[in-house]
């Protein structure tokens, strides 16, 4: 097995203070996979592009290769548009998105992401209803995509590396629609049973994602703007939703790229904000790693 000694970027967009809490967790999960022989990731770089002008995030993409990028939340708006974003965007676009390097997008990030594909972001409906222009609140969020539902798949902290069934079932739903299109995505859950047989990689996938599909995911949340679902095509698919929010995730159908509205960086009793954090890590280094 060859190791690239590939690294995790945070991009943390934070317009006051650096989010160290989050940063706290992202650590705390990889560090837990990098106790792993097998795990093939180094380390973990941090970028503030609003803070340190003295470091802007070009110099990110010139001094590392990365095997996955998380992008946070910020007390900015995407609809101020901020000097620092375009800069940001421009530089995800050219060395992440368009290099299918795996991103997941949170808060923000999310709206940022959702923006960049012409969805409309703004306020809340009926924010001025809300005790505050915040809010936190824990709360059911139905998968609704068999690509997230493989990002939120209910491993625990022992199935990792194990080659026990969970832990198998995940590597081969990633092996297996690393290369997929969007028709392929489509087609899993379409396809009759009948004509299942002679698709065997949508069969084991199915199968795969169906031995670890989340019913629910839950999760903080504080914002006052989301993403709109636009009512023309685009290129985004919603992955997850709530009564409060329809757009509560996204993913798109050919790239690695996810984003959620919520905040799963924020510890929960469920913990399921850590599984989808780790899985995504994870899912970096089976990405990373060739055998």
């Amino acid at each position: 097995m060859k190791r690239r000694k590939h690294d995790i970027l945070i991009v943390d967009p934070a317009a006051h203070e650096p989010e160290t809490a989050a940063y706290n967790r992202i650590l705390m999960l990889f560090g837990e996979l990098a106790e792993h022989q097998e795990f093939s990731l180094r380390s973990v770089v941090i970028k503030c592009p609003a803070l340190s002008n003295d470091d802007p995030l070009e110099t990110a993409f010139h001094e590392h290769r990365y095997a996955g990028v998380f992008g946070l939340g910020s007390t900015a708006n995407v609809t101020d548009n901020p000097p620092w974003l375009p800069t940001m965007r421009q530089l995800l676009i050219e060395n992440i998105f368009d290099k299918h390097i795996p991103f997941l997008g949170i808060c923000f990030s999310h709206q940022m992401l959702g923006d960049l594909h012409e969805a409309k972001v703004d306020f809340i409906d009926n924010r001025h209803l809300l005790s505050t222009r915040r809010y936190q609140v824990p709360r059911g969020k139905q998968v609704t995509s068999p690509k997230m539902a493989l990002l939120a798949a209910t491993l625990g902290d022992n199935d990792y590396f194990s080659g026990n069934r969970k832990d198998g079932s995940f590597r081969e739903a990633v092996a297996l629609t690393r290369n997929w299109r969007e028709n392929d995505w489509q087609r899993v859950f379409s396809v009759e049973s009948r004509h299942l047989p002679l698709l065997p990689n949508y069969e084991r996938v199915r199968k795969s994602i169906q031995s670890l599909w989340p019913k629910e995911f839950w999760s903080h949340t504080w914002h006052e703007q989301e993403v709109k679902k636009p009512h023309h095509p685009w290129d985004l698919h919603v992955a997850m939703t709530s009564p409060e929010c329809e757009v509560d995730a996204l993913v798109h159908p050919n790239k690695p790229i996810y984003s959620v509205q919520s905040h799963p960086e924020t510890p929960h009793p469920t913990r399921d904000g850590d599984r989808l954090l780790k899985n995504f890590i994870y899912m970096c280094h089976l990405f990373n790693t060739e055998h």
